[in-house]
C-alpha cells in the first residue's frame, strides 16, 4: 500500500524560472497555459534540464531543490502536485543528471566564441596559430652554425627557402676581440629584397684586448618568416664572432 503526503504548487506564468523546495519524490505536472512545457533542472540551476509537459509524471530520488522554467511568458496558470511516496523513495536515480556533457559525433559551433579556456585558463594566448606551426613535428628542424673572422661585411647564415616559412626560435653568439680597439659584431635579420629589417642581437666590447661576451636569444613565441628573408652576421675589424641558430621549416 503505498503512503502519499503531496504540496501543490500554482503560480501565474510569467516566465521566470521558480524554485521549489520539498521532500517530495513524485512530481506530476496537472496544468500548463497552451502551447507552454517546463524546463525542470534538479539539484543545481545549471544541470542538464528535462522537458515537463501537461500530465507528465516523474518519479526521482527525494532532493530538496527544484527548478522550473517556462518556455515562455503567456496568461494562464502553472499547478504542479508534488508526492511524497514513503513505500517507493528510491526510483529514480537522478544522478544522470549531472552538470557534466559528453558530446559525440560532429559538432559545428556557430557564432563567435567570446571565451576559450585553454587548460583550465582563460589568459589570452597570443599568436596561437604561429605557435602551433612552429611546434608541429611535421616541421623540418634546422640548426646553424659558423665563426666570422674580423668581417664588416654582412655574410648570411640562413635564407628561407622558396614556397616555406620559418620559425626562429633562439639564436646564439659569442665574441671576442683581439686587439685593444673594441669593436661591435650583429646578427641581423634581412628581408627577401637585401633591405635590413631588424638587429636580433648586438655585441659591443670595450677596448681591452681578450674581451669577449656571451648572449642567448630564446622567443617564447618564435619569429616568422618568410621565403627570401635571411639572417646575417657581421663583424668589425679586431672582432670575431661565433653564432648559432636554432629554427623551424615549414612548408
Amino acid at each position: 500500500m503505498s503512503v502519499y503526503n503531496y504540496n501543490t504548487l500554482t503560480r501565474a506564468n510569467d516566465g521566470n524560472t521558480f524554485e521549489f523546495n520539498t521532500n517530495c519524490n513524485v512530481l506530476y505536472v496537472d496544468e500548463l497555459p497552451s502551447g507552454v512545457t517546463l524546463s525542470l533542472a534538479i539539484d543545481n540551476q545549471n544541470n542538464p534540464a528535462i522537458t515537463l509537459r501537461p500530465k507528465t509524471q516523474l518519479r526521482f530520488k527525494q532532493n530538496d531543490r527544484l527548478f522550473f522554467t517556462p518556455s515562455s511568458a503567456t496568461a494562464g496558470t502553472i499547478r504542479i502536485f508534488l508526492f511524497l511516496d514513503e513505500s517507493n523513495l528510491l526510483e529514480f536515480d537522478q544522478s544522470q543528471y549531472s552538470s557534466e556533457s559528453t558530446i559525440s559525433g560532429t559538432v559545428t559551433i556557430d557564432g563567435t566564441v567570446d571565451v576559450t579556456k585553454i587548460g583550465g585558463s582563460t589568459t589570452p594566448v597570443t599568436n596561437w596559430t604561429e605557435v602551433l606551426k612552429s611546434t608541429s613535428t611535421t616541421g623540418t628542424r634546422q640548426t646553424g652554425y659558423g665563426i666570422i673572422n674580423q668581417n664588416p661585411v654582412a655574410t648570411t647564415a640562413y635564407t628561407v627557402p622558396v614556397s616555406t616559412v620559418s620559425y626562429l626560435h633562439s639564436i646564439y653568439t659569442m665574441c671576442s676581440q683581439s686587439v685593444a680597439t673594441g669593436g661591435l659584431a650583429y646578427f641581423y635579420l634581412y628581408d627577401s629584397a637585401g633591405v635590413l629589417l631588424s638587429s636580433l642581437s648586438t655585441c659591443q666590447l670595450i677596448t681591452t684586448a681578450g674581451n669577449s661576451e656571451t648572449a642567448t636569444f630564446t622567443y617564447s613565441t618564435p619569429l616568422k618568416m618568410v621565403a627570401g628573408e635571411s639572417l646575417r652576421v657581421v663583424s668589425n675589424a679586431n672582432m670575431y664572432q661565433n653564432w648559432g641558430y636554432y629554427l623551424t621549416e615549414v612548408t
